[in-house]
């Protein structure tokens, strides 16, 4: 197996996503298509609405703070050191309860880290955050080219 040392560069490839930070570790395309890696920073509140990913599985794994998730019917809070594993085709979602939240993302095969480059803002383009709230309907607008579904609210 070749050995192929990252090149992304921490500014270049970070984004601000519905006012969270995205820094892309590993993108599909320096892992073989393997996986994608992403360290995301939140706020208190924020949160995906419910969905499903119909090609990807993916993984959190929290490094701050504390994260309501909700897997299937399941729901669970968890913080520094949980990893919740999320195989496609099963609805999920999170909110962040405490005031800040970290944790890295990783999603398998790789490519949907591309999300938060395509629909962010990057963060060399603004060092704050643009907006610090959650819109529904951009999820709902970049789904279909990510290859997920959103089929519910975010958690209350």
């Amino acid at each position: 197996m070749t050995n192929i040392p990252s090149t992304l560069d921490p500014e270049a490839d970070a984004f601000w996503w519905q006012g969270s930070l995205y820094r892309i570790k590993a993108r599909a395309e320096s892992t073989g298509g393997a996986l994608g890696l992403v360290d995301g920073s939140f706020y208190r509140g924020f949160g995906p609405p419910l969905h499903v990913h119909r090609r990807e599985d993916e993984a959190i794994y929290v490094i701050e703070g504390e994260i309501r998730f909700r897997q299937a019917e399941e729901e669970f809070v968890g913080g520094p050191g949980c990893w919740v594993w999320g195989p496609r085709g099963v609805p999920h979602t999170f909110k962040v309860e405490s005031e800040t939240a970290r944790a890295l993302i990783v999603v398998t095969p790789g490519g949907f880290e591309r999300l938060f480059e395509v629909g962010g803002v990057p963060l060399s383009q603004s060092a704050e955050a643009p907006v610090q709230e959650y819109d529904p309907q951009a999820a709902v607008a970049i789904s279909e080219q990510f290859g997920f579904e959103v089929i519910g609210p975010q958690l209350a």
